[in-house]
């Protein structure tokens, strides 16, 4: 079935850009049914009554929700090239992502000014619900704008889990460290993630998150890029976390 995004389903109206995709791509016509969901865990089955110019109006036949994660997951992954940093926010919203910061890193390209930033935000938002519609998830990220890593370590609830890879010695494998710390969570407590840019963070930075409490884990003996790290501990958290 079609599936397409409205934040107020209740409305019963897709905007311009989601209107277009439906009567002008899909070349759905009135009568037609299609999915719609609003980012928040809600989903309905919905009927075409009509189609006007930069507007489809439906009406909602049946609801189904989808439970919040138990164990959302925040990737704080450092700012990378453009394509790439669009390909970690599409993948991470496949898999589930609860919160999507960029941070600032001293090895970060491109460095974004405030206006450059903003618009970056709009851009990975749209990333966002685009790949919600194709793999049928329910819950859009936040995607908070860029910021330094101390800024995003102080907005970490306490009782999550906080993990860095790393390529340091001391860093324990991965699914060494989820099967240790995981029995310990408390529902509704996050799982942190933080994942360095092209050249990894730097010592400085690596230090102050080994101050706020991120445990160094192991990816393996193959050095990573930056996209396949984020994919690769995301998809182990998300299979740890499979019942």
């Amino acid at each position: 079935m079609k599936r397409y995004y409205a934040p107020t389903p209740e409305s019963g109206v897709l905007d311009a850009e989601q209107s277009h995709h439906c009567a002008q791509v899909m070349r759905q016509a009135v009568g037609d049914l299609f999915s719609v969901f609003d980012g928040h865990g809600h989903e309905a089955q919905a009927r075409i009554t009509g189609i006007g110019k930069d507007q489809v109006t439906f009406q909602i036949v049946a609801k189904a929700a989808t439970p919040r994660p138990v164990h959302p997951v925040w990737l704080g992954q450092a700012l990378t090239k453009a394509k790439s940093l669009d390909l970690i926010i599409q993948k991470a919203t496949e898999l589930g992502v609860s919160e999507f910061a960029p941070l600032h890193s001293d090895h970060s390209v491109p460095q974004l000014d405030e206006e450059k930033a903003e618009a970056r935000v709009e851009k990975w938002q749209k990333l966002t619900v685009e790949a919600a519609k194709q793999c049928g998830q329910n819950w859009l990220p936040v995607v908070h704008p860029p910021r330094a890593p101390k800024d995003f370590f102080a907005a970490i609830p306490r009782g999550a889990i906080k993990l860095i890879a790393s390529l340091q010695q001391e860093a324990r494998p991965l699914k060494t460290v989820l099967r240790d710390q995981l029995p310990n969570l408390k529902p509704g407590a996050p799982i942190v993630v933080l994942i360095g840019p092209e050249g990894d963070f730097t010592p400085a930075e690596i230090g102050q998150a080994r101050a706020a409490g991120f445990i160094p884990v192991s990816l393996g003996e193959i050095i990573l890029r930056a996209e396949t790290a984020a994919f690769f501990v995301l998809s182990a958290i998300a299979y740890e976390l499979m019942e």
